[in-house]
């Protein structure tokens, strides 16, 4: 009976660390949605709705601890995956402050006199972002470290793009200094995506030690 229950709240750990991948996913394809149509108002919603991808970040956080105190001794795979799925939450609690970074910025942006067109670029940089997260979700739920390792060749792409769009940046606001403040809001923008593909290649590299209980850098 005590380990039915045990098994219980460890499979209800996993659903629970996907769902807040869900919001968070969610959360981030928002926020490229409100930059591209420039709604500040969906920017609004976003930031008052990372409240709860924090809420439910804590409460995984707690019932791990929760389930580390009150279930001893643990065989290590499970000790594993406690581990790896705190790690993991921690990653998306992140790029879910991302994505309220993007939505902040979007919101700013709209208030100013002059605001700089996101480049082309962006877009490609933006979906492979949220591939990027999709793909360490799905990882996870597979237990697949080679799915995992595919997240490697996705954030060299997100990498190149950093520097071309930084560079394009730059280059505009040099023959326009009146759009100085509007492109450091572009290129804060620029910094949160590339940063949420780098926390997705972290969740690539909590999944490997899941799967293999070997640690691996994918970047």
């Amino acid at each position: 009976m005590v380990r039915e229950r045990y098994t219980r709240q460890i499979s209800s750990l996993r659903e629970d660390l996907l769902r807040l991948g869900s919001m968070v996913e969610q959360a981030l394809l928002r926020a490229i949605d409100s930059l591209n149509t420039w709604d500040s108002t969906a920017a609004a919603q976003i930031i008052n709705d990372d409240v709860q991808i924090d809420d439910a970040w804590r409460a995984l956080e707690e019932r791990t601890i929760h389930l580390l105190a009150t279930q001893q001794p643990i065989v290590a795979s499970d000790l594993r995956l406690i581990t790896v799925v705190t790690a993991i939450a921690g990653e998306l609690e992140r790029i879910g402050d991302y994505a309220n970074s993007i939505a902040r910025r979007v919101r700013r942006a709209t208030r100013r006199p002059s605001f700089v067109t996101p480049p082309t670029s962006i877009k490609e940089m933006a979906t492979l972002t949220v591939q990027m997260v999709n793909t360490s979700l799905e990882a996870f739920l597979r237990q697949d470290s080679a799915l995992a390792h595919s997240l490697t060749q996705s954030d060299e792409r997100v990498d190149e793009l950093e520097d071309l769009l930084r560079a394009e940046i730059i280059t505009l606001a040099k023959s326009d200094p009146e759009k100085i403040e509007a492109a450091i809001d572009m290129l804060d923008v620029i910094h949160a995506l590339e940063r949420s593909a780098d926390r997705a290649t972290n969740i690539g590299e909590r999944v490997i030690f899941l799967a293999t209980n070997s640690v691996e850098t994918l970047n």
